[in-house]
């Protein structure tokens, strides 16, 4: 294998691979990915359990070939050289990386024991790529990052609707985040169930794309965009929670007011807590107050204008970082619809057909509790 290719479009190839691995692996070909010089190609590829991934970038081959190497190490190099072209070369005991004055040999791993790359399942349909992007972003927080005992509490749903739309859905149990985008249907698809990581990872690099291309069948789910393309595994659909049921079906009052002041206000706020202190709404017709829920150390208070539907009053109170990251792909008015001081509120913009809401459970104050 020999060829030259430019240094930028290299690194971003190896380093948006290099997302897909893990940090370690007891078998090293997890921890590999597949160099495979062909045509005017370089294909950077990585595959493993949960998702293979691959990327092409435009090079002059002067001799084809494949090598497996180390994935993260690869990257690391290819992005401190300088920008002038690469010369990747490889032979049967390694594969020297020259850029300029810089020359590294990476050892090889046995291409023979370097798993098939998958191919890309049919494509189901297609989304603006900032969409996808978009959602995919906006659910995440609600990913669990700890799913060693629910694996399935770390994947993102993601549903064909019939009126040409998908629905992102991701809940941690404590939250539920969902977004919805316009897509073109091209052929069957089913409800996935992806892994978050990985979804996560590939959207990074999706909203750049003109077009996603979104394969959801009953096996794997196939995510393409322009010369980067990811498979992935499915975790079980009929494990993930019912979502679905956490909203409740009638809210007793609403309360509307600016986005990023409410979000600045509770960083303010978030000042005066300690572990998981929580931040309270005071809420009445015009305004609200928000302090530091049983914090003896520190007191304070800030006010922000606001308008209460439904009721005279209300209070509750919310883990700051949960309530944060609902109100952050939120650009203008804010509506909290709420039921009781102790069942799930429900935050998404004030129109009449929000693509994006935002399910977050309070944090029940013990006074208020023994009183109920």
């Amino acid at each position: 294998m020999k060829l030259t290719a430019e240094q930028a479009e290299l690194a971003e190839a190896a380093r948006w691979i290099a997302r897909h691995i893990p940090p370690s692996a007891a078998d090293p070909t997890a921890l590999a990915v597949l160099l495979d010089a062909d045509g005017d190609l370089l294909t950077v590829a990585y595959n493993s359990v949960e998702t293979a991934a691959s990327v092409a970038v435009d090079a002059h081959v002067l001799t084809p070939g494949r090598a497996a190497v180390s994935g993260k190490i690869f990257a690391d190099i290819v992005a401190a050289l300088p920008p002038v072209p690469v010369d990747v070369a490889g032979d049967e005991s390694g594969v020297d990386v020259v850029g300029g004055a810089n020359t590294f040999r990476l050892g090889l791993l046995d291409t023979a024991a370097y798993p098939a790359l998958p191919p890309m399942p049919p494509v189901s349909g297609t989304v603006p790529g900032d969409l996808f992007a978009t959602a995919v972003a906006n659910v995440a927080v609600a990913v669990d990052g700890a799913v060693a005992a629910l694996p399935e509490l770390g994947g993102i749903r993601i549903r064909p609707e019939t009126d040409g739309h998908l629905t992102f859905t991701a809940t941690d149990r404590y939250r539920v985040a969902v977004q919805r985008i316009p897509w073109q249907p091209a052929g069957d698809a089913v409800t996935a169930l992806l892994p978050g990581r990985a979804l996560i990872d590939i959207a990074k690099t999706a909203g750049s794309a003109d077009h996603v291309d979104l394969a959801l069948t009953g096996k794997a789910a196939g995510i393409q965009a322009g010369r980067r393309t990811s498979v992935s595994r499915l975790l079980p659909i009929d494990k993930f929670p019912n979502a679905d049921a956490a909203f409740p079906k009638e809210y007793t009052a609403t309360v509307t007011c600016d986005a990023g002041e409410l979000a600045a206000t509770v960083k303010r706020i978030s000042l005066l807590l300690e572990g998981d202190q929580a931040v309270e709404l005071d809420i009445a017709h015009d305004h609200m107050t928000l302090q530091a829920l049983r914090n003896p150390k520190a007191t304070g208070t800030a006010r922000i204008d606001c308008r209460l539907d439904g009721t005279d009053t209300f209070d509750v109170a919310f883990n700051p970082r949960y309530l944060l990251d609902g109100l952050a792909p939120l650009d203008g008015d804010v509506a909290i619809d709420l039921t009781t001081h102790a069942r799930p509120a429900l935050l998404h913009a004030d129109i009449n057909h929000p693509t994006y809401q935002y399910l977050v459970v309070p944090v029940r104050d013990p006074a208020k509790a023994a009183k109920t």
